[in-house]
Protein backbone atom coordinates (compact mmCIF):
# COMPACT_ATOMS: atom_id res chain seq x y z
CA UNK A 1 0.00 0.00 0.00
CA UNK A 2 2.54 2.73 0.89
CA UNK A 3 4.07 1.76 -2.49
CA UNK A 4 1.30 2.55 -4.59
CA UNK A 5 0.86 6.07 -2.54
CA UNK A 6 4.91 6.76 -2.81
CA UNK A 7 4.44 6.11 -6.60
CA UNK A 8 1.42 8.17 -6.86
CA UNK A 9 2.52 11.29 -4.87
CA UNK A 10 5.94 10.94 -6.87
CA UNK A 11 3.69 11.05 -10.13
CA UNK A 12 2.06 13.86 -9.10
CA UNK A 13 5.49 15.83 -7.54
CA UNK A 14 7.16 15.30 -11.20
CA UNK A 15 4.11 17.16 -13.18
CA UNK A 16 5.85 20.06 -12.76
CA UNK A 17 9.58 19.24 -13.56
CA UNK A 18 8.37 17.13 -16.75
CA UNK A 19 6.66 20.57 -17.94
CA UNK A 20 9.72 22.11 -17.14
CA UNK A 21 11.63 19.80 -19.61
CA UNK A 22 9.43 19.70 -21.83
CA UNK A 23 8.97 23.59 -22.34
CA UNK A 24 12.78 24.19 -21.86
CA UNK A 25 14.18 21.57 -23.51
CA UNK A 26 12.37 20.42 -25.91
CA UNK A 27 10.30 23.71 -27.24
CA UNK A 28 12.45 26.86 -26.14
CA UNK A 29 15.74 25.08 -26.17
CA UNK A 30 16.08 23.44 -29.13
CA UNK A 31 15.87 26.52 -31.00
CA UNK A 32 14.69 24.76 -33.93
CA UNK A 33 10.95 25.89 -34.97
CA UNK A 34 10.41 22.78 -37.04
CA UNK A 35 10.68 20.50 -33.76
CA UNK A 36 8.32 22.79 -32.13
CA UNK A 37 5.64 22.13 -34.83
CA UNK A 38 6.02 19.02 -34.90
CA UNK A 39 5.49 18.48 -31.59
CA UNK A 40 2.27 20.26 -31.66
CA UNK A 41 1.37 18.47 -34.82
CA UNK A 42 1.78 15.16 -33.25
CA UNK A 43 -0.15 16.27 -29.66
CA UNK A 44 -2.99 17.32 -32.31
CA UNK A 45 -2.97 14.07 -34.08
CA UNK A 46 -3.24 12.21 -30.69
CA UNK A 47 -6.15 14.10 -29.14
CA UNK A 48 -8.28 13.74 -31.95
CA UNK A 49 -7.56 10.07 -32.30
CA UNK A 50 -8.51 9.90 -28.65
CA UNK A 51 -11.37 12.01 -29.02
CA UNK A 52 -13.21 9.99 -31.86
CA UNK A 53 -12.35 7.12 -30.12
CA UNK A 54 -13.92 8.31 -27.19
CA UNK A 55 -17.03 9.49 -29.33
CA UNK A 56 -17.40 5.74 -30.46
CA UNK A 57 -17.10 4.20 -27.09
CA UNK A 58 -19.25 6.35 -25.60
CA UNK A 59 -21.94 6.42 -28.44
CA UNK A 60 -22.11 2.60 -28.30
CA UNK A 61 -22.29 2.48 -24.30
CA UNK A 62 -25.30 4.73 -25.29
CA UNK A 63 -26.58 3.30 -27.70
CA UNK A 64 -27.38 -0.36 -24.88
CA UNK A 65 -29.37 1.98 -23.18
CA UNK A 66 -31.35 3.71 -26.42
CA UNK A 67 -29.61 6.81 -26.78
CA UNK A 68 -28.68 7.32 -30.76
CA UNK A 69 -25.77 9.44 -31.41
CA UNK A 70 -25.40 11.42 -34.85
CA UNK A 71 -22.59 9.38 -36.91
CA UNK A 72 -19.91 10.95 -37.54
CA UNK A 73 -18.98 9.04 -41.08
CA UNK A 74 -22.01 8.71 -42.35
CA UNK A 75 -22.01 5.38 -42.65
CA UNK A 76 -24.48 4.68 -39.67
CA UNK A 77 -27.43 2.15 -39.74
CA UNK A 78 -29.81 2.04 -42.81
CA UNK A 79 -33.55 2.67 -41.20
Amino acid sequence: MFALIDFVSRVVGDIGRFVDIFLNDLILGAGDPLSALLIVVGQVLIIASVSVLGYAAVGALLQEIGVTLPSLGGRGRSE
